[in-house]
């Protein structure tokens, strides 16, 4: 028989294993645990991230913005060094959340420094353009060469650029020349501010524009480039068409239809150029302008703001403001030909409506005598200028009717030998 001593020896020596194998298997417990929620973690970032791109790039649902931001922030909050990226750029650009640069900086700082070559590029690009922060090309150089030493093509691209992009003085100088009455006169002119529009009548629309596009930084703050810009309208039967034709863009044939207070350009896409896309044009659909038309003495504006997206970046462009001033009134719709010669024509009769004085372009297909007149909607003759020899070619006459005509409409005839041709012209 065993003694006392060797079964507390023997009791011990079981109580000991048993111990052993309960901690052995906590170890490994744990040691499953950890792993489990590491998977967890990892498979949320997973998913988290690939909704967020979902909606941001439009694939198999809606671009939702906001969607996307919400889910980005998700994965950041797991430790998703990529998703904290995508909320910089998405803080940068306004898209689905406040634009910040400030924010947006330090975002991407967090990325630089971990080594990020899509984040060193934006915060080298944050520096150049004092964007967030204080501007520094020395900052700015350091963070897009060591970008571009990683191989990222915009970095590279950025260093070939000899000024950043809101260098542009054109710019800078056209925004505060600008001083049409289509422009709020009591908000800055140095800030990209949207102009409550007017519903217009197509008919006072037609005509040749020329001016400006400016293109404004994502805040709207800065402008950052300028093209000129002429646009044609015509009057169609239900529509306005006409041709868009922008410096250093393709030109583009527009539709054009009044909606309540905007003209909304149909289908229309065109490829435009900018400081990051020097080589090859962007394509950009328009999504709707809303202009504001204003006629102030004798000439007739355009400025609003244009809306556009681009399907290959799947994202709006910068804020752009365009600001026009009708040239020459190419409705012609209302004129009334009293003969069939062909000797004369009237090509155009602009501004219209007018205050004080009405060009009057015509072509003469042999030589004759051309007179103009005026009359009010009673038959009465309130304007003559007197026939006067012309010889074949176009010319331009600019007649000043009397100031103290009541502001109606009236018609304009062109007389000459063989016939005559009248347009409807109104006083303001």
């Amino acid at each position: 028989m065993l003694s006392e001593t060797m079964k507390a020896i023997l009791l011990f020596l079981s109580l000991f294993a048993t111990l052993s194998q309960l901690k052995a298997q906590s170890n490994a417990d744990k040691s499953s645990v950890t792993i489990k929620n590491f998977d967890t973690t990892e498979l949320a970032i997973q998913k988290y991230y690939h909704f967020a791109v979902q909606y941001k790039e439009g694939k198999g649902v809606p671009i939702d913005y906001q969607k996307a931001f919400n889910y980005f922030e998700r994965a950041a909050n797991l430790g998703d060094s990529q998703s904290v990226y995508a909320i910089g750029y998405m803080h940068y650009k306004g898209l689905g959340c406040r634009q910040d640069y400030a924010l947006a900086a330090r975002l991407f700082a967090q990325g630089a420094y971990g080594g990020r070559d899509n984040s060193m590029y934006f915060y080298g690009l944050a520096w150049r353009n004092g964007y967030g922060l204080s501007q520094n090309e020395d900052s700015a150089q350091y963070w897009l060469k060591k970008s571009a030493a990683l191989g990222y093509k915009q970095a590279i691209l950025e260093l070939k650029s000899k000024a950043p992009e809101n260098s542009n003085a054109q710019a800078q100088q056209l925004v505060q020349k600008i001083r049409n009455a289509a422009l709020p006169e009591q908000i800055p002119l140095n800030q990209f501010i949207p102009i409550r529009p007017k519903a217009p009548d197509s008919t006072v629309i037609a005509g040749d524009y020329e001016g400006y596009v400016i293109q404004y930084d994502w805040s709207g703050k800065y402008p950052v480039s300028t093209k000129k810009l002429n646009l044609f309208l015509e009057q169609g039967q239900t529509n306005l068409t006409g041709k868009w034709l922008e410096e250093g863009a393709d030109s583009v044939t527009v539709q054009v239809a009044l909606q309540k207070d905007s003209l909304v350009f149909n289908g229309t896409s065109y490829k435009r150029k900018d400081h990051y896309s020097l080589d090859r044009g962007i394509e950009y659909d328009f999504q709707n302008a809303t202009l504001n038309l204003v006629r102030k003495e004798d000439s007739v504006y355009l400025a609003g703001n244009i809306y556009m997206f681009s399907p290959d970046r799947k994202e709006p462009s910068k804020p752009l403001l365009v600001a026009l001033v009708r040239t020459v009134n190419k409705n012609m719709a209302d004129i009334d030909t009293a003969s069939q010669t062909t000797t004369a024509k009237l090509l155009s009769v602009y501004p219209n409506p007018f205050t004080s004085y009405l060009n009057v372009e015509l072509e003469v297909n042999e030589a004759t005598k051309v007179g103009i007149e005026l009359y009010n909607i009673e038959g009465q003759r309130v304007y003559s200028k007197p026939p006067q020899p012309l010889v074949k070619g176009t010319f331009k006459i600019r007649i000043e009717p009397s100031m103290h005509l009541a502001k109606e409409t009236y018609v304009l005839r062109l007389v000459f030998t063989g016939g005559q041709e009248a347009v409807k012209v109104i006083k303001k």
